[in-house]
């Protein structure tokens, strides 16, 4: 069943176990040899222990297309892998998952009553999505909370804006980048030519809820903000672990005094937005405020594979001074932890950017 590199006593033990259930097993209508190949390859790659690596069937990889136009039909959260469970990263902005009251760091424990805890997370994000306008039920743990509560949300066609801006306190542009997309440095230039129109010379840059996106995204909207020449960020690439930088190659656009500029996370700003966050506060000393960010750092690369798509951890992210991201994310310059049990709506993270500025 595999080639010589797996040649000793477990690939014997595969075959002969796989003989036993041909020849054995009570049920031999559900024994599929197709299935059970794919199943084992679909272990080889959980014995890595990494839960961004796996394979997927045609059906199962289109959800990696959906994900590149923006548009899909689901609940409007990004979902990552914390302690072997899928884990809420961010409710998008307005979506079914934030007008139901799912919060970022909440655990998944089980989809329509099935128990999680072996999926991977292409597996988790397949089964929550589905046609719009049916019902999905998560059964949802919080820190904090006793007990599980359940979750019944209907999926809705997810359209992602990736920025948001308008002027607060009549002298703070306020710019929400949701996403890391193909089109967020266009809507972002626009945002902020939008402000300099304005004469607004302190900026609130809001990544709280981003799960990331595009790497060519993050690093052309940094090279908007960084001079050239400044290190964006680092990456450690394949089995040999070599160390690339990640320079800017453009002149920037915008310039703003690190005083002038507050940049707000949370738990779930990630991936992308983790790289743009570290790299305008190492290159321009713009401070971080809020939480720990959630802490994705790694690259996955896509190998089509007849139909099937395998997708394979090849590199690590790196903030411009060498840490590692992933497992660790970035710490706020000033914290502020939030309770999401509160059902309070005031937003003391941004009440507390304004007083800053406005000081």
């Amino acid at each position: 069943m595999f080639s010589s590199e797996f040649d000793g006593k477990y690939s014997e033990l595969l075959d002969r176990t796989w003989n036993k259930i041909k020849d054995y097993y009570i049920e031999q209508e559900k024994v599929n040899p197709d299935k059970a190949a794919f199943e084992a390859i679909r272990g080889v790659i959980k014995s890595l222990g990494d839960p961004y690596s796996d394979i997927y069937t045609p059906k199962q990889a289109k959800i990696f297309d959906e994900d590149m136009e923006g548009r899909f039909c689901g609940i409007g959260a990004e979902i990552g892998i914390r302690n072997n469970l899928p884990t809420i990263i961010a409710p998008l902005e307005k979506s079914p998952s934030e007008k139901n009251g799912l919060k970022p760091g909440d655990v998944i424990l089980k989809i329509n009553d099935e128990d999680t805890s072996n999926m991977s997370l292409e597996e988790a994000v397949f089964k929550i999505r589905g046609d719009c306008g049916k019902k999905v039920k998560l059964t949802i743990f919080r820190e904090k909370w006793n007990s599980p509560k359940d979750f019944i949300i209907k999926r809705e066609e997810i359209k992602i804006k990736a920025v948001n801006y308008k002027i607060i306190e009549n002298n703070i542009g306020y710019v929400k980048i949701n996403t890391f997309s193909r089109t967020t440095k266009y809507e972002l230039e626009n945002a902020m030519k939008f402000l300099s129109k304005n004469n607004i010379k302190k900026i609130i840059i809001d990544l709280r809820n981003n799960p990331g996106g595009f790497l060519g995204s993050a690093i052309e909207v940094s090279e908007m903000f960084v001079p050239k020449g400044s290190i964006i960020l680092k990456e450690l690439w394949g089995k040999e672990k070599r160390e690339k930088q990640v320079v800017s190659k453009k002149e920037k656009i915008f310039s703003y005094p690190k005083n002038n500029v507050i940049i707000l996370v949370n738990k779930g700003t990630a991936s992308a937005a983790e790289i743009f966050a570290a790299a305008l506060r190492h290159n321009l000393g713009y401070k971080l405020m809020g939480e720990k960010t959630f802490g994705k750092g790694t690259v996955q690369q896509i190998f089509n594979i007849d139909d099937y798509m395998l997708k394979l951890t090849v590199a690590y992210w790196l903030t411009p001074d060498g840490k590692k991201l992933e497992g660790n994310g970035l710490e706020p310059d000033y914290k502020i932890e939030i309770d999401y049990n509160n059902e309070n709506n005031k937003d003391i993270i941004l009440e507390e950017a304004i007083k800053i500025l406005n000081k």
